[in-house]
């Protein structure tokens, strides 16, 4: 009884019906409530493929591309460093309770940031039954290590890059509404043409856009890249012959379609 006043204090009455509550813990700060709800996986029927950059987000979901900046997260970061390094006091205590105040401050306005994004995106694939895409970014902390031949700000700059934590966000948003969420090897998804297959070439003329000489086309290279996930995660989880792969190599998590009609992927112009 105690947990139902609890829980109808902070959640709204529309969700009382959709999720049990199980427990609560109440600190002097904040009160922490357990609920419970049951979960119907949907079957995809479509793939929004997700490419994390540093200053963007970019989705494509076979139709239509939409990029989230993220330069505001960049400018969250720079500011904090620039604040913690102006503290002039030499007392060590005042200056790590000032260093961590400042950091858990930064940590978060980038939650709440990449809440917004991540919300958005798993909405979209409710709305849609989509099957969430993301590339697996495994061990890209070595890439920027002392001693790599990059500059300090350059390594600063990549090492505080909030990759995991919208991975995070849509991975426990994504299963609390059904959607599954599934990884596909990075490599070559900004190399190859999404339509021909062919590679491409920088464009001399366009920051960040690369070329297709056999589509005589230009495309935003993120762009490109969103769309190859998102053709990726449709021909490995959602295609018949994706179904027998992955169920040899036991890495079926998520119900997949068992068939599919391959014309409702339409590539998207930007």
């Amino acid at each position: 009884m105690v947990i139902r006043i609890f829980y109808e204090m902070f959640m709204p009455k529309s969700q009382l019906t959709s999720v049990e509550p199980r427990s609560f813990v109440i600190t002097p700060n904040s009160v922490s409530i357990s609920v419970r709800k049951e979960i119907t996986q949907i079957i995809p029927e479509n793939v929004i493929g997700i490419d994390r950059n540093l200053r963007n987000i970019t989705t494509f979901d076979g139709e239509k591309s939409i990029m989230y900046k993220t330069n505001k997260l960049l400018s969250i970061k720079e500011n904090t460093s620039h604040v913690m390094s102006s503290f002039k006091r030499f007392d060590v205590r005042v200056k790590k309770h000032f260093q961590q105040r400042l950091g858990n401050r930064r940590s978060r306005r980038i939650q709440q940031y990449l809440h917004k994004i991540s919300k958005d995106i798993v909405s979209r694939a409710v709305d849609t039954k989509s099957m969430i895409v993301l590339e697996d970014l495994k061990g890209i902390r070595k890439l920027y290590r002392k001693g790599n031949g990059q500059g300090n700000k350059y390594r600063r700059k990549l090492n505080s890059w909030s990759f995991y934590e919208l991975q995070r966000q849509i991975q426990y948003k994504a299963e609390w509404e059904g959607i599954p969420v599934g990884f596909i090897d990075p490599k070559r998804t900004s190399q190859l043409c999404p339509t021909c297959g062919d590679r491409l070439q920088e464009d001399r003329f366009q920051l960040r856009k690369l070329l297709c000489i056999n589509c005589k086309r230009t495309m935003d290279r993120d762009v490109i890249a969103s769309m190859n996930i998102s053709y990726k995660g449709w021909s490995r989880f959602c295609h018949p012959r994706g179904l027998s792969e992955e169920a040899v190599n036991g890495n079926v998590g998520t119900p997949l379609i068992l068939r599919v009609d391959g014309s409702k992927l339409v590539v998207g112009k930007k």
